[in-house]
């Protein structure tokens, strides 16, 4: 397809325009995704990246968009072999933060030199829309998760220096209550988790804060159709551009699922498999992670639970965890850790439902792959993602969790997994009906393509604004 034209003074130049992710994969796959959507649709699209990270990426992202390598500043204490938030702990992720920030003076460089109308970065490079308004280039921040994380800034009523607090939380507007009601003290402290900073340096929550208000526009992955209440509060409260791009979903998963994995998936009837992933960065406890393997047991049903700890793990805590790696409940059951293909895996006749942490992109991949959906949020964006699915969309059920620590029983993962999976439930059958309507909903033809042509179109005209 030719390039897209933009009109006035410069009808005869493409919309150019840079991606810059942060280094986390859950982050890098979406900004992949939204190239490919681009450039399929005539946007000059160039990708922005470490060069340890340019074969993986490669192989997903669209041959036309080239690649450009950026280098990591040193920082005393992050290993020179660290290149992505992956098993790592907390504060190695600081200081992958820090190493970002460092690179401000050679993405600067880059964006002089490239001269795109827009770059799209991610919410821990905040300081990128004031280097963007220096050299004229409209700034967008595209949020991974969806609308109602987004929301929740605004719900807070915060400025980049001010802190959140359970009052605010407790008290959100009307167009939202549904989502926030009944929040137990665990789930505040797992949203406020990454509301505070080591030292000096900018949180995780203040880095978004600050990406909101100072962006030209803000993109969130999500439709209308899924999420209007979120998106038309921040449309009526950010007083400025926001634009849905779609829920992004690839097309197809890429690569082979692991022949182990595959054989061991079709010795099973289709649909009756459980799926258990908390993805690359988010973590349960030992402990915690024996109750579920003991829950999903008792289920009765076929499961595959995928386990991993951070780097810092104590190394009695990862003998524990390896002591329950391998085959379980005769056969029955498998546990494993490292990376695995989830999408592959949700897409697989066998597998019937997944447990997972709330991530935008499990929750979606699951209900498109025609997977029940049960959730265990861990931080973060987890939980109103899970008050969305669980409260608002009645399309998933949430294992039940004590109060004040967040601590599950094996008997709640096996009562929260019948629930979806077994026929006679009743609160299965309405939740499994709300579940095959957002499925609908995303493998709907055409949906995707409309809002790329949507989101091309309010970039255009963000580039034609003063």
């Amino acid at each position: 397809m030719g390039s897209l034209a933009l009109e006035g003074d410069n009808h005869d130049q493409p919309l150019q325009v840079v991606m810059f992710p942060f280094l986390a994969f859950g982050h890098i796959f979406p900004f992949v995704h939204l190239s490919n959507a681009l450039a399929v649709n005539g946007v000059k699209v160039t990708f922005l990246t470490l060069p340890s990270l340019v074969p993986k990426i490669r192989l997903s992202l669209d041959s036309n968009v080239p690649i450009l390598s950026y280098k990591l500043a040193p920082i005393d204490g992050l290993p020179s072999d660290v290149c992505t938030t992956n098993g790592c702990s907390e504060v190695l992720a600081e200081l992958l933060r820090q190493a970002m920030d460092a690179t401000r003076p050679q993405i600067a460089k880059i964006l002089a030199k490239l001269s795109p109308q827009v770059v799209v970065f991610d919410a821990i490079q905040c300081w990128v829309p004031e280097v963007a308004e220096l050299l004229g280039i409209k700034s967008v921040y595209f949020s991974i998760f969806n609308a109602i994380t987004v929301a929740s800034t605004i719900l807070f009523g915060l400025t980049p220096h001010q802190k959140p607090s359970l009052w605010r939380l407790r008290l959100p507007p009307r167009e939202l209550i549904s989502v926030y009601l009944r929040v137990k003290p665990y789930e505040v402290r797992g949203m406020l988790s990454n509301a505070h900073g080591s030292g000096s340096e900018a949180s995780n929550f203040s880095r978004l804060v600050s990406s909101v208000a100072r962006s030209d526009a803000i993109a969130v992955r999500s439709t209308y159709e899924v999420e209007a209440p979120s998106i038309k509060y921040l449309s009526s409260q950010c007083r400025k551009p926001v634009l849905p791009t779609g829920v992004l979903l690839p097309k197809g998963p890429a690569g082979d699922l692991e022949p182990k994995l595959a054989e061991w998936l079709n010795k099973f009837p289709k649909g009756t498999v459980v799926f258990c992933s908390f993805g690359s960065e988010s973590y349960l406890s030992v402990k915690q992670m024996k109750e579920l393997v003991v829950g999903l047991e008792m289920t009765r049903f076929p499961f595959l639970a995928v386990l991993n700890t951070t780097a810092d793990t104590p190394k009695v805590k990862k003998q524990e965890l390896e002591a329950e790696i391998g085959e379980k409940a005769g056969g029955r059951g498998m546990v494993c850790s490292g990376w695995v293909n989830q999408p592959l895996i949700m897409r697989h006749p066998a597998v019937g439902c997944s447990i997972n942490h709330g991530g935008w992109s499990s929750i979606v991949e699951a209900a498109e792959g025609g997977c029940q959906l049960v959730m265990l949020p861990v931080k973060g964006d987890q939980y109103p993602n899970t008050k969305l699915m669980v409260m608002q969309l009645r399309a998933a059920v949430q294992i039940n969790r004590r109060a004040w620590d967040g601590w599950f029983t094996r008997k709640a993962v096996r009562k929260a997994v019948r629930a979806v999976m077994v026929e006679g439930s009743k609160k299965g059958k309405v939740v499994r009906a709300n579940n095959s309507k957002l499925r609908e909903i995303l493998q709907q033809e055409g949906l995707q393509e409309d809002y790329t042509k949507g989101f091309i179109t309010m970039l255009t005209e963000l580039v034609a604004s003063p």
